[in-house]
């Protein structure tokens, strides 16, 4: 996140609170992420990068957005930034009950997975989603 939005939030007395402020379709966008993580909802995109990679010992689900839109934009700020991400990945994990945690993947993809991936496991996907935007 830019220097002015960081100020922002990290001098506001809840930091989630101004990020749900400056953020609220991102937040929704992560909420509805998690809740969808946790209830094994269906996706195209999702579907499709496990045809490549095949059967994982980790739980994980993809989505992909339109690299263009705002919602892309403020998720990769909001996920760049260390400590909004490890804000954020507490929380929902809070309000779903079991760990969860949130990356940016491929161009405009989002990450939602039940633990912090190593480079072998998220080289796979990574490649998986590129080759599906090729």
């Amino acid at each position: 996140m830019d220097c002015k939005t960081a100020t922002l939030v990290y001098q506001a007395e809840n930091h989630l609170d101004k990020i749900r402020e400056i953020f609220p379709e991102a937040w929704d966008f992560l909420e509805a992420a998690a809740k969808a993580f946790v209830d094994n909802q269906p996706d195209k995109f999702d579907s499709e990068v496990r045809k490549l990679v095949g059967e994982t010992p980790f739980k994980f689900r993809m989505v992909h957005r339109d690299d263009q839109d705002q919602l892309t934009k403020d998720i990769a700020d909001l996920l760049g930034d260390i400590t909004s991400r490890l804000l954020l990945e507490q929380y929902f994990s809070q309000q779903i009950g079991q760990p969860v945690f949130f990356s940016t993947i491929c161009c405009s993809s989002h990450l939602t997975s039940d633990h912090e991936l190593t480079l072998a496991e998220v080289l796979p996907l990574q490649r998986a989603a590129v080759k599906l935007q090729s």
